[in-house]
């Protein structure tokens, strides 16, 4: 998990990038929108982006505008960090689909605070199985064999989306688009709700393309890691007849 901190000034964002990582949390600079633009499509594990708002190439405003353009940041809250605080600026940042607004000079604990607050609403890659067995009510046997399920449904789609992955704006085969469906119909019984997430946005207006396929593999291959640690083996044919 990485928060995104751009900011022109270096010494404003040390000092951000300080009281993050004495809590534990990963960080990334960008000096400038543009910059931070290049860095989200490199890092596909972003939650979360802390934004000034007076900065040279593009202002706070016009970079949230641009990340918003992005089905695969949609989701990612953003907090914008500013000596300009006036209602106007407010309101035109939380159009924008901007979470917060953080007067400098920041104040460590309230920085700290809204960071924890958002983050906890950041979809997880796999939902804990007490609370997938409470919702779906089964018990750990049926719960253990549904993730079976979905670990060798993920294990049958995700070689044929990276074949598809490119730089294409041409529409996915419509066999691997119904699987994909499927996959993420099954991520949001399961819990898979990092993947389930991001193919809602992709899927919101259009039918999924070569190139929005690059940010479905990563998440894919996240929640294959997880599932492989949730997947209890079968028993052996020698273990059942002892």
């Amino acid at each position: 998990m990485s928060i995104l901190i751009v900011e022109d000034n270096s010494i404003n964002a040390k000092l951000l990038e300080l009281a993050l990582k004495a809590k534990g949390y990963q960080t990334l600079l960008a000096a400038n929108g543009v910059e931070a633009l290049t860095t989200l499509s490199a890092h596909d594990g972003v939650e979360l982006i802390i934004t000034d708002y007076m900065m040279p190439e593009m202002n706070g405003l016009e970079f949230i505008a641009k990340v918003r353009q992005q089905p695969a940041c949609n989701n990612i809250p953003i907090l914008v960090a500013s000596a300009y605080s006036d209602l106007e600026t407010v309101r035109h940042a939380i159009q924008l689909g901007c979470a917060g607004f953080l007067v400098k000079p920041i104040d460590k604990t309230q920085l700290v605070e809204r960071v924890a607050h958002l983050l906890k609403n950041v979809p997880v890659v796999l939902r804990d199985k007490s609370q997938i067995m409470s919702k779906l009510d089964i018990e750990l046997g049926e719960y253990d064999d549904l993730v079976r399920m979905f670990a060798a449904q993920l294990d049958d789609v995700l070689p044929m989306v990276v074949l598809a992955q490119g730089g294409s704006d041409e529409a996915i085969p419509q066999n691997l688009s119904r699987q994909l469906k499927e996959l993420a119909e099954s991520a949001d019984l399961l819990g898979g709700e990092k993947f389930a997430r991001l193919y809602s946005s992709y899927r919101e207006n259009r039918r999924l393309t070569g190139a929005d396929c690059r940010a479905i593999v990563s998440a894919l291959q996240e929640l294959g890691i997880a599932l492989a640690a949730r997947v209890k083996p079968l028993p052996s044919s020698g273990s059942e007849a002892a």
